[in-house]
C-alpha cells in the first residue's frame, strides 16, 4: 500500500484520441459529490448525443473512496474497468473521468479496446493541474476585536486558512487546522478563554494543498 497522499484536479480537463478511425473524446471533472457526477454526465450527453458509446469511472470520498465503472455497450471490462484504473494509478479521488466514443468503421478487439479507452483517459489528466489532499480540522473561533493580532499569531503559527470571517458584535473565522496541529490548537485556545476566545471543532474533511505547502 502506498504512503503517497491522494490528489485531485484543480479544474476540468479534455483530450482526444483515434485508432483505426474511431474517435475517443476524454473528459475528465474534479466532482465532490454523486450529483456533481451527474451533471457532468449529463452535460457531455448534450454534447456528444450521436456517440456510439458514452464510457465513465468515477471515484471520490478521499475517507473511504467510492467507485464506479460503466462499459455503455462495449464488451465487459474494456472501457469502464481501463478509465477506472487510470484514475487510481494517478492516485485521483472526486475526479470523474468519461470517454465518448465514435465508431470508425473498424472492430479494435477486446485488447485494443482496452488500450484506447486507457490511452484516451491517461491522455485527459496527462497535462491536469493536480493537488494532494490533506486531513484538516475546521475551527470556528470567536474572539473580540482586541484579541485580533492573538488570533493573527495563530493562524501564521499554524498555517491555516481562513475559510470565512464574519464582524460582527465580535469577529468570527472559519479556519482549517491540518489534523496533526489539531489538539495543540485546540489546547491554546481553551487556555485563552479567559480572553472572551471561544470556538468550536468540525468534523475533519479533506481539502486540496499545493505540493509544496509547509506542513
Amino acid at each position: 500500500m502506498t504512503d503517497e497522499p491522494l490528489k485531485t484536479l484543480t479544474r476540468a480537463h479534455s483530450a482526444r484520441y483515434t485508432d483505426r478511425g474511431s474517435r475517443f473524446y476524454a473528459y475528465a471533472f474534479p466532482v465532490m459529490d454523486l450529483q456533481a457526477i451527474e451533471i457532468q454526465r449529463n452535460d457531455i450527453a448534450d454534447k456528444h448525443p450521436d456517440a456510439t458509446h458514452h464510457c465513465y469511472a468515477w471515484r471520490y470520498n478521499p475517507f473511504q473512496p467510492e467507485e464506479f465503472a460503466q462499459d455503455d455497450g462495449e464488451p465487459a471490462g474494456t472501457a469502464g474497468l481501463p478509465i477506472l484504473g487510470v484514475i487510481k494509478s494517478a492516485l485521483l479521488v472526486n475526479v470523474l473521468i468519461i470517454v465518448v466514443r465514435y465508431f470508425g468503421g473498424t472492430k479494435l478487439g477486446k485488447a485494443g479496446l482496452i488500450q484506447a479507452y486507457r490511452e484516451a483517459a491517461a491522455l485527459s489528466i496527462a497535462s491536469a493541474v493536480k493537488k494532494s489532499l490533506d486531513r484538516f480540522i475546521p475551527f470556528t473561533v470567536r474572539y473580540p476585536y482586541d484579541q485580533e493580532n492573538r488570533i493573527r499569531e495563530l493562524i501564521n503559527r499554524f498555517r491555516m486558512d481562513i475559510a470565512q470571517e464574519t464582524y460582527l458584535e465580535n469577529i468570527s473565522m472559519t479556519l482549517y487546522c491540518r489534523v496533526d496541529n489539531a489538539a495543540e490548537l485546540a489546547g491554546i485556545l481553551d487556555h485563552l478563554a479567559y480572553l472572551g476566545i471561544t470556538f468550536e471543532k468540525k468534523p475533519e474533511c479533506f481539502r486540496p494543498v499545493d505540493s509544496n505547502t509547509p506542513n
